[in-house]
């Protein structure tokens, strides 16, 4: 398969499509830069598997993920603790307000991203994203907004709905 269009002009690839899915206005396309290409390498065979069938999805998850970490860097135990536990219940809430009321996508990525080898968090993890599922579906419900997402985020972590630690 050629990299280039019949006109010679370069093919934007699975990122660019994606990134610019609000762009194409009758065949202009305008992709923008922010580094997406570099975060692919970092990925799993699963959660490649999920860009290819889903790359407007998983463009909007790579944004939350942006947005979680944030937040988690300003949390005491980013690795593990409990800053750690608020960034992943807060990505895949936002995630599934992303991915629509009781889909299935933001799970099928969450988990994806944790089938990695030697992952020792990886029961941990999966724990805080099912919460953040959980409350994603609320925040759709409930209208709530991102702000008020990550507070019900924090009021689980506070409350012990969050599994902190090894």
């Amino acid at each position: 398969m050629s990299n280039f269009f019949n006109n010679g002009q370069r093919m934007p690839n699975i990122f660019e499509r994606a990134r610019a899915c609000d762009n194409w206005n009758e065949g202009n396309f305008q992709p923008q830069e922010d580094g997406y290409e570099n975060t692919y390498n970092t990925f799993s065979n699963d959660e490649k598997s999920f860009v290819f069938k889903h790359p407007t999805l998983a463009y909007k998850f790579n944004k939350n993920a942006k947005k979680a970490k944030r937040i988690g860097r300003e949390l005491e135990g980013t690795k593990n603790g409990y800053g750690d536990a608020v960034r992943h219940c807060y990505w895949c809430a936002l995630n599934q307000k992303d991915a629509g009321l009781n889909s299935s996508r933001a799970k099928e990525f969450g988990d994806a991203h944790e089938n990695i080898p030697n992952n020792e968090a990886k029961t941990m993890d999966l724990h805080n994203n099912s919460v953040g599922y959980h409350l994603g579906n609320l925040a759709i419900i409930n209208g709530w907004s991102e702000e008020e997402l990550l507070n019900q985020v924090i009021n689980a972590a506070n409350n012990g709905k969050l599994q902190i630690g090894l």
